[in-house]
C-alpha cells in the first residue's frame, strides 16, 4: 500500500508518451467498492478528470464552450483492466493526443501506478473517440484556434 506524502501533480507532456497530459489521483476510501479495491467506473472518473485539467491547461474551459453552444461528447471508449487500484494509491493518469481530425479527437489514457522499484503498472488502458458537438447533438468542426491548442 503507498502511503505517500507527495503533492498531486497536474501538468502537460510532451514525451515518449506523446503530447498531452498527466496527472496524479488519490485512492480515497469513497472510491472503492465492498472489497476494497476501485470501483470500475471510478477509473472514468479519473480519466473525466484528466481530459479536463489537460484542457483547463490549454485554456480551453467547458463554460466558454457552452456560451458557444460547443461540447466535447464521448463517442467511443475501449477499455481493458489491469489490476485494481487499493484505498492511499497514488495513481497517474495520462491522456496522449493520437489523431485529430475534422471533428473527433482519438486519445489514449492510462491509469497507471507506480510500483516501489520505479516501474509503472497499468491498471486500465482507454482508447478514447471525442466527438465535438454542438448543443444538442451532431458534429462541428474543432475551430482553428481550439485546434491549435489541442496540437492539431
Amino acid at each position: 500500500m503507498s502511503r505517500e506524502k507527495a503533492e498531486l501533480s497536474n501538468h502537460l507532456i510532451d514525451n515518449e508518451h506523446g503530447k498531452g497530459h498527466q496527472m496524479e489521483v488519490r485512492v480515497y476510501y469513497e472510491d472503492t467498492d465492498f472489497s476494497g479495491v476501485v470501483y470500475h467506473s471510478n477509473y472514468l472518473k479519473y480519466m473525466e478528470r484528466s481530459r479536463t485539467e489537460w484542457l483547463r491547461l490549454l485554456n480551453v474551459f467547458h463554460t466558454d464552450l457552452a456560451e458557444e453552444k460547443s461540447a466535447f461528447a464521448i463517442h467511443r471508449m475501449n477499455l481493458k483492466f489491469g489490476p485494481p487500484a487499493v484505498i492511499d494509491d497514488l495513481l497517474t493518469v495520462r491522456t496522449t493526443l493520437q489523431k485529430l481530425t475534422g471533428a473527433r479527437s482519438f486519445l489514449r489514457q492510462e491509469v497507471l501506478r507506480k510500483e516501489p522499484d520505479g516501474s509503472e503498472v497499468m491498471l486500465l488502458g482507454a482508447d478514447v473517440e471525442v466527438a465535438f458537438i454542438h448543443h444538442g447533438g451532431g458534429a462541428k468542426r474543432f475551430p482553428d484556434d481550439l485546434r491549435e491548442k489541442l496540437g492539431g
